[in-house]
């Protein structure tokens, strides 16, 4: 799996939509204050 995310290794980047449509990209908070990401799983 070449493609693994590694430990201890920067995220890649990715966009996504704002809860304003705008795009915002993993990249634009590189070097400020961390960021925490949370992924709801949906009601199945």
């Amino acid at each position: 799996m070449s493609n693994a995310i590694q430990i201890n290794q920067p995220a890649p980047d990715f966009t996504l939509p704002d809860f304003e449509g705008k795009l915002v990209h993993l990249t634009d908070f590189r070097g400020k204050k961390n960021v925490i990401l949370v992924f709801n799983r949906g009601f199945t």
